[in-house]
């Protein structure tokens, strides 16, 4: 396998992980604030998600390119610009989603989890999209 597409790999492997620990953390975080308006409940979920995404997602990319110090900070700015430009498209989508949901009478971390799953989806697709552009792992 070309070395470009391991890296691709990489790329989506930790981002998938990272919005594993997110999901995880934000439907938690939905439940205990299920007796608040429908956009706090909102708010905060998302708020909670990138704390963990985000923390999960620098520690795993840090562990996958420790080794070469000469070129990760270079390497975490790329990173974090093509992933930069697809994170306010899953910010709009989620929050209008989860919302939606929640004024029709969803359950909270049903609601928290259906605008996640559907964030991430159109994420995915863009953040992949985005960095090819960009040429994040050149040929």
């Amino acid at each position: 396998m070309k070395p470009k597409y391991v890296e691709i790999l990489k790329l989506n492997k930790t981002i998938i992980i990272g919005a594993i620990v997110g999901i995880t953390v934000s439907a938690i975080s939905a439940q205990s604030f299920a007796g608040q308006e429908e956009y706090l409940i909102t708010t905060y979920t998302v708020i909670i998600e990138y704390a963990g995404f985000l923390s999960t997602l620098f520690l795993l990319f840090y562990l996958d390119n420790r080794k070469n110090k000469a070129t990760f900070r270079a390497d975490l700015v790329k990173f974090f610009s093509s992933i930069g430009i697809s994170e306010v498209i899953y910010i709009v989508i989620r929050w209008i989603v989860s919302y939606y949901l929640l004024i029709v009478d969803y359950d909270p971390s049903v609601a928290t989890l259906v605008s996640q799953l559907v964030g991430w989806a159109v994420f995915m697709v863009a953040v992949n999209v985005v960095a090819k552009k960009l040429r994040l792992y050149k040929s």
